[in-house]
């Protein structure tokens, strides 16, 4: 009988343990707040369909596990209370052939094979959100399933219907502030350069971006109103500093290369009176650059140096991407839509439980 219930115990605890959560998209591990709210999507439109999308490339749910639950979390940058409804709320999921780039306005056409009904129809009862008296653990809740499914992503796309025949509200739409994110574009930086003549160390900063948008980077603290090279490589992480004297024998040793020379691109200025300058340039609007890595380093005429010559520290920035996630949406009656609106890129942290 001990024997019995210690096997009990364990395969418990080896169900328990099989639990894993997985957020979407899947670079937001590492991020605790994302940048935007989401007001309504997609679960206090009223009454509504909403079909979303989700890129299986940043879906890190290992082929073949069984969805449990789904999840989100409150935006905390608001401080406002949301109040929750209870909604007659179905749940449906499936794939697609389309991304979130092509996601089409018609519910039936974005669907590669038959939606599986995983949660209802049944009632469904929204928590407050930011609630002072009764807060949400780590500012999430989750919607357990009713018929887990078995996620295979060769078949394509993630969809997730949600289909809100009615709420407590009447059926009305109503603020429910989820945490929307946006892209995720990390900067790293290297040591820190070697000093100019006026005893300033120029200290390079970059700003993240994605596809589309400007590559920025500024320096302050150099030489000034001295003419200054801004060295970047594309594709390439930043080096483990390096002797600059093959390139400079007179350098200052302190002065390091932390960017491949010989491969970089140079954009040339001239810094202010204070010892400021400002490089940018536009990243192609092309998925290629999604992810992809650029790294930086600023040199300085300085004619009193060593050399006259000083550096900066490195920087890296891994291009981020537009949200891999589009939603389709449409208010009334869930199953008479056919059609509906689009909103592009558009992505309310989402959660998966799984096992």
């Amino acid at each position: 009988m001990n024997k019995t219930l210690i096997l009990s115990l364990l395969a418990s605890a080896t169900a328990l343990t099989a639990q894993t959560t997985t957020i979407f998209p899947d670079e937001y591990v590492a991020v605790n707040e994302g940048p935007f709210n989401s007001p309504n999507l997609p679960l206090a439109l009223g009454t509504s369909r909403v079909q979303v999308v989700y890129e299986a490339i940043d879906l890190a749910i290992p082929s073949g596990r069984q969805i449990t639950q789904i999840g989100f979390r409150q935006d905390r940058t608001l401080t406002t209370m949301d109040t929750g409804r209870t909604l007659q709320l179905e749940i449906r999921m499936a794939y697609t052939a389309h991304t979130a780039a092509s996601l089409t306005s018609n519910f039936a056409n974005n669907l590669a094979v038959a939606p599986v009904t995983v949660f209802g129809p049944t009632t469904f009862t929204l928590p407050n959100l930011r609630e002072a008296a009764n807060p949400l653990t780590n500012n999430r809740f989750f919607i357990p399933l009713t018929t887990p499914f078995v996620y295979q992503p060769a078949n394509g796309n993630l969809v997730v219907e949600y289909l809100i025949y009615g709420n407590s509200g009447g059926g009305s739409s109503f603020n429910y502030r989820l945490d929307r994110g946006d892209y995720y574009s990390p900067v790293t930086y290297g040591p820190a350069g070697c000093p100019h003549s006026g005893n300033g160390t120029p200290n390079l900063t970059a700003n993240g971006t994605r596809p589309g948008l400007t590559y920025s980077t500024t320096c302050s603290s150099s030489p000034a109103n001295s003419f200054g090279v801004l060295l970047v490589v594309p594709g390439q992480p930043l080096q483990t500093p390096f002797s600059l004297q093959s390139f400079v024998p007179a350098i200052n040793p302190n002065c390091r290369g932390q960017v491949l020379v010989a491969n970089a691109a140079q954009l040339t200025g001239t810094t202010n009176g204070s010892g400021n300058a400002t490089w940018s340039f536009t990243i192609p609007n092309n998925p290629a650059y999604a992810d992809f890595l650029w790294s930086s380093q600023a040199v300085f005429y300085d004619f009193f140096a060593q050399g006259s010559v000083v550096v900066s520290n490195g920087a890296q920035v891994q291009t981020g991407a537009a949200p891999r996630t589009s939603i389709l949406s449409a208010t009334g009656a869930p199953l008479t839509p056919v059609t509906g609106t689009v909103t592009r890129n558009y992505n309310p942290i989402t959660f998966f439980v799984h096992q």
